[in-house]
């Protein structure tokens, strides 16, 4: 049993652009990197001193991958020297980011990470302006092509950025007919092979999280005020509870997370600004405005995750049309769209399947709980179903004729807007126009 994680040094060479970090379990040594595009950088001092504490911050948070392969009773930190608020910013952040993770291997973390920190240090705060910029993440689904769309609506300046070029990704960027950076990142093969072990821990991290990272140093090396990101109200509803700890798969897309991430950019960076653009919608209205305003997509957006395995080769093309995360996009989205366009899209028509009945079922709450996946709540999806019953197309679709006497009306408006947001009140006052 290892009993120490080790964040051990991090290194970015501003030449080459990339980010080493360096990690040691037991016996066991790591190093990740990270590729950050158009270098050289030539940096001025505020930059530097910025980055230098993001890079740290960013050690310490991709340290999460290595970290669950087997839990460690102690962390300890060799690279630098965490506040108290950060300390207490990564215990939740591991502790919720790795929630699902812990369910799944039977693990109860509550109470058992604990970040060593400074009493009384202070980091530095950088008041430094950045320009009045977006960039706009990437990743193949319908949420950022929304963003990238009602962004352009309003003429300001924007880019593309993503972290890894699967194809849909790359074919949205080009729909989008904007500048992009592409970042890349190599996690260490020795973590890839460990993971193949059935001694070591293994499950979902909170990756929309660790992008928040590389996206915060992004917005210092490139100059941008604003990383807009395509979050949703729907990632705040948990799975299930352990305890009396709310288990979210989506806890790094949810406005908890963005809060918190939020009060720990201020203590550095305080005008830079991370938000989500859609936090104030649930899936449903979502997709109500990716057929409104997304048409040119269609063909190319793909939001099941298989076309996104860090394994390329078991990296699907487009769709897999048998998975929670295909049952409720293509459910969500069928109100909105002509049939014919959605099927094209996704390959299929999950709603004809018997064989999928089980998790249709689970996703309109008649059995089991929420998926373990990015999908939106129980009466949204209900919502989105009893629309359907008014859709004639749909009526002899397999599932709606097994399901359409026993989904109950949704409790709630789902197309109801939310006040919880950071969007910036000048962008919320133009987007708010537009919808």
């Amino acid at each position: 049993m290892c009993k120490a994680f080790s964040y051990k040094k991090y290194d970015f060479d501003p030449s080459t652009g990339v980010l080493s970090l360096f990690y040691t379990l037991g016996h066991y040594s790591f190093c990740e990197k990270i590729t950050f595009p158009d270098a050289p950088f030539e940096l001025n001092t505020q930059q530097k001193k910025a980055l230098e504490s993001v890079f740290f911050l960013t050690h310490i948070a991709f340290g999460i991958s290595y970290y669950k392969t087997f839990c460690p009773e102690k962390l300890e930190i060799l690279s630098g020297t965490l506040t108290k608020e950060e300390a207490l910013f990564f215990e939740k952040f591991y502790l919720e980011g790795l929630g699902e993770f812990a369910v799944r291997n039977g693990l109860n973390l509550q109470n058992k990470i604990k970040f060593p920190f400074k009493e009384h240090f202070k980091r530095e705060v950088l008041d430094f302006e950045l320009d009045e910029k977006f960039l706009i993440p990437i990743g193949g689904g319908k949420d950022s092509c929304v963003t990238l769309e009602l962004l352009k609506q309003t003429q300001k300046k924007l880019k593309a950025i993503s972290v890894g070029i699967a194809r849909p990704i790359q074919e949205c960027i080009q729909k989008a007919e904007i500048p992009s950076l592409l970042i890349q990142r190599k996690i260490d093969e020795k973590l890839i092979e460990l993971n193949q072990n059935e001694n070591v821990y293994n499950g979902h991290v909170p990756i929309t999280g660790l992008l928040a990272f590389l996206l915060w140093a992004s917005a210092i090396l490139y100059n941008y005020k604003y990383i807009a990101m395509s979050t949703e109200s729907s990632a705040n509803s948990g799975n299930l509870m352990q305890g009396n700890l709310k288990i979210n798969h989506q806890y790094s897309k949810s406005y908890d997370f963005e809060l918190d991430f939020y009060h720990l950019c201020q203590t550095i960076t305080p005008k830079f600004l991370y938000f989500s653009l859609l936090r104030p919608y649930l899936e449903i209205k979502i997709a109500s405005l990716f057929a409104t305003y997304c048409e040119k997509y269609f063909p190319v957006f793909t939001s099941c995750n298989k076309a996104f395995k860090l394994d390329k080769s078991k990296r699907l093309d487009r769709w897999c049309g048998c998975c929670d995360k295909c049952r409720f996009v293509f459910l969500v989205l069928a109100p909105f769209m002509k049939k014919e366009d959605l099927i094209s899209a996704v390959g299929s028509n999950p709603l004809d399947d018997l064989s999928q009945l089980k998790g249709y079922e689970e996703l309109l709450g008649l059995c089991g709980h929420k998926p373990f996946e990015c999908v939106g709540e129980i009466d949204e999806c209900r919502a989105a179903f009893h629309l359907l019953l008014k859709k004639e197309e749909y009526q002899a679709d397999k599932i709606i004729q097994a399901l359409k006497s026993k989904v109950p009306i949704p409790q709630k408006d789902v197309f109801q807007l939310s006040k919880e947001h950071l969007i910036p009140k000048e962008i919320y006052d133009e987007i708010s126009r537009l919808i």
